[in-house]
């Protein structure tokens, strides 16, 4: 048996002997060790140490008739190497597929990138953004199909409206302004489908990308990316050039910052592959809003429901509001007029 329960969840997890064994059979190669990477999605990946030195990164999840995550994830990595993009590239099994199947899993393995993680630097920011308008400069009418991109505004949307209404009936007196606050953001955000689609990464930001020896920024953690709106990827990167980590807390003493010499770096940088049409940019606001007040309203239920009210700084908040002062800053870089 290829895996084991977590308890009363019977939640599969695979048992490290036996990824040995599968790794030498489908790959060929001996393993000293597996290290578990961190994933906020609890995703078994893992780094793999191989005997002979060599590192690569297996991706599992549980055989299902309706999950094709790393289906998905295989199609995306094999486009991008056919276009010659920088990613990790996939090591194919010893059956010449790059997923494989045993015993309730399907697997990927890849190869592991070696770099520095970004630095915040306007001329490092501007690689990323560089690698961010080739991306969405990639002809995508080829014969191997793309999914649809993760975390777009319509699902996300609906589904932070879904936890505001699990809790409405527990929501303290002194808390319902803030409710209603949330409620009507969320409403007021613009879906942005009827935009061109392009490839795009759905979790860029310097955290997710590493700096390698050549001087190239390569990105990392394609499990959200596919096929949408440009602007979403635009959007969350102006958002998060302040020198922190998505959703770092912030407080009085630590706030949001624009800094306007990031913003010209990511933005000169991905202008010299891609360019936003004007009604793209008329509706970046939202694009970069609708994953911080998701983000605000799912922990406000969360909050609600575990503690009985929030206790965190409104943090969201600070990014949420910042996103009119970040676009009329990067409008004087994109050299578009407003319709």
């Amino acid at each position: 048996m290829f895996i084991h329960t977590n308890g009363d969840h019977q939640e599969p997890i695979p048992d490290i002997h036996l990824l040995s064994e599968l790794v030498l059979q489908y790959y060929g190669t001996q393993i000293i060790s597996f290290h578990r990477l961190q994933s906020d999605t609890e995703k078994h990946i893992y780094r793999v140490e191989q005997a002979n030195g060599e590192r690569w990164v297996l991706r599992l999840s549980p055989f299902t008739s309706n999950d094709r995550t790393l289906l998905e994830l295989a199609n995306l990595l094999t486009f991008l190497e056919n276009q010659n993009y920088p990613a990790e590239r996939i090591i194919q099994t010893a059956e010449h597929t790059a997923v494989g199947t045993a015993a309730g899993w399907r697997f990927l393995m890849t190869t592991f990138l070696k770099g520095v993680r970004l630095d915040y630097t306007p001329s490092t920011l501007a690689l990323l953004g560089a690698m961010l308008g080739r991306l969405h400069s990639l002809k995508t009418s080829t014969s191997i199909p793309l999914p649809k991109a993760g975390m777009l505004p319509a699902q996300e949307l609906t589904y932070a409206r879904q936890q505001l209404v699990s809790v409405a009936s527990l929501v303290p007196k002194q808390l319902i302004s803030r409710y209603e606050q949330l409620e009507k953001a969320l409403s007021s955000i613009d879906y942005c489908e009827d935009l061109p689609t392009v490839l795009i990464h759905n979790d860029c930001h310097p955290a997710n990308a590493l700096l390698m020896a050549q001087g190239q920024v390569t990105l990392l953690d394609w499990e959200g990316a596919g096929m949408g709106q440009a602007i979403i990827d635009v959007g969350f990167l102006l958002s998060n050039c302040d020198g922190e980590a998505p959703w770092t807390l912030l407080s009085s003493s630590h706030p949001f910052q624009i800094d306007e010499a990031r913003l010209k770096g990511v933005i000169e940088g991905y202008c010299q592959h891609h360019q936003l049409t004007a009604k793209e940019l008329d509706r970046l606001p939202d694009a970069i809003r609708f994953r911080s007040i998701v983000f605000g309203a799912c922990h406000f239920a969360a909050a609600i429901t575990e503690h009985g009210g929030p206790e965190t700084p409104l943090w969201w908040w600070a990014r949420y509001t910042a996103a009119e002062e970040i676009v009329d800053r990067a409008r004087k870089y994109l050299s578009i007029p407003r319709t």
